[in-house]
């Protein structure tokens, strides 16, 4: 039974998951560029739609992570600016 796998991500993340898989795509082409041994990242492509939204999922986790992060790090740099404790941001 084969299933149909898809991409629920945007068109941008779409050519940067295609560009990452060819920076390490290891497939084996005959000398007639027949391909003779595909790669697991282009069988994952075709095949495994759970790694596909495990990869999106981690992608915008970490994405909203480091925004999160930036957030804090800006609003307890302005509280502290306020009080008068920048001195010590650096030992927190």
């Amino acid at each position: 039974m084969t299933m149909q796998v898809v991409w629920h991500g945007t068109q941008q993340e779409s050519f940067d998951l295609v560009n990452a898989i060819a920076r390490n795509c290891t497939c084996e082409f005959g000398l007639m560029g027949v391909r003779l041994a595909t790669c697991a990242p282009h069988r994952m492509l075709t095949e495994d739609q759970r790694a596909l939204n495990g990869l999106l999922f981690a992608r915008r986790m970490a994405e909203r992570l480091r925004r999160e992060e930036l957030t804090r790090v800006r609003t307890a740099t302005a509280s502290r600016s306020r009080s008068g404790l920048t001195s010590s941001i650096a030992a927190d």
